[in-house]
């Protein structure tokens, strides 16, 4: 049996201009395409069979990360199912004469698949070789058992298909997913749709902050069904609650395949975003009155959301 420190991977990335949002610090869009990726090659290792990305969650934003730095990613497994996998990832950024600070965490699950996207048993266990191991292998499987209630109700929000009223800021985005989208067969690479969510959630978040804004965190976000290469993915994006200089963003994603005439509710995202100035500092938002009830009802949850994304933040960071 493997340990879990076997199973760690480091990648390393150099941040270019490309990399860069308008506000010159690494785009959130790359950052978990990375973190995804990381994840992906740590658990495709100890497996050996194609994987999907199930979850993805506790991704906050810690310190900025400019044009020039040095980026790593640490990956590794910490716990295996039946069919699915836990992994951790771990980003450090490096200036190249300063110090290398934590910069990023995320937590990910991953779903062990044959190329149709079907749940295929996993034959390699995980075996901790000293308390420190048992310690977070145990974290891990109390992880893992959270977010099997959190989609105890899978089969009913596949279906879950209704777009409510769009509000007074709102987007609605249509995009086709294209075969280099995919990573096994027809299957839409989960890395990939993360970087298309931020985009289309910070273009919101700029919409309504008129200025820069940069991604602090994402909540929890779990996928209910499998993307594919020629499904056209609508993404209904919200405004959904504004702070001092933060705000909540959300995006419904649904699959339509007009082939087979049928949709599916694959995922629910919720970033939130801070406007910020030219040197990174936060700026204040302008006021928002939520008018409808739609927008009165995502603005209560939003608030629920927000009090326990920092209460799960502080927990992190008593625990790192």
């Amino acid at each position: 049996m493997a340990s879990i420190q076997s199973t760690v991977i480091e990648m390393l990335h150099h941040v270019f201009p490309q990399h860069a949002n308008p506000a010159g610090t690494l785009y959130g869009g790359w950052m978990m395409n990375w973190i995804v990726t990381a994840g992906n090659l740590a658990a495709s290792r100890l497996t050996k069979k194609p994987l999907l990305l199930a979850s993805i969650e506790d991704l906050f934003f810690l310190q900025p990360v400019r044009i020039g730095d040095i980026v790593t990613v640490k990956a590794m497994v910490e716990y295996v199912g039946k069919t699915s996998l836990e992994v951790e990832a771990m980003v450090f950024c490096k200036p190249l004469n300063g110090e290398e600070k934590l910069c990023t965490r995320a937590r990910m699950s991953f779903v062990s698949s044959d190329i149709h996207g079907k749940p295929v048993p996993i034959e390699q266990r995980i075996e901790p070789t000293d308390e420190k191991e048992m310690k977070i292998y145990r974290y891990a499987k109390e992880i893992r058992e959270g977010r099997l209630a959190r989609i105890a109700q899978r089969r009913q929000r596949v279906r879950d298909t209704n777009l409510e009223d769009i509000g007074q800021l709102s987007l609605r985005v249509y995009r086709l997913v294209f075969p280099e989208d995919a990573i096994y067969g027809n299957l839409m690479y989960g890395g990939k749709l993360l970087l298309i969510l931020d985009e289309i959630m910070a273009i919101m978040a700029m919409k309504f902050a008129k200025g820069a804004i940069v991604t602090a965190s994402l909540d929890a976000l779990d996928f209910y069904h499998p993307i594919y290469v020629g499904n056209i993915l609508v993404l209904a994006t919200s405004l959904n609650y504004v702070g001092r200089s933060s705000m909540e963003v959300g995006v419904k994603v649904l699959a339509e395949d007009p082939m087979n005439n049928t949709v599916q509710h694959t995922c629910t995202a919720f970033s939130t975003c801070v406007k910020v100035d030219e040197h990174g500092k936060p700026r204040l938002l302008a006021p928002f009155t939520p008018m409808t009830d739609v927008e009165k009802k995502r603005w209560a949850e939003a608030e629920q959301r927000k009090q326990h994304r920092m209460q799960r933040l502080k927990e992190l960071q008593m625990g790192a």
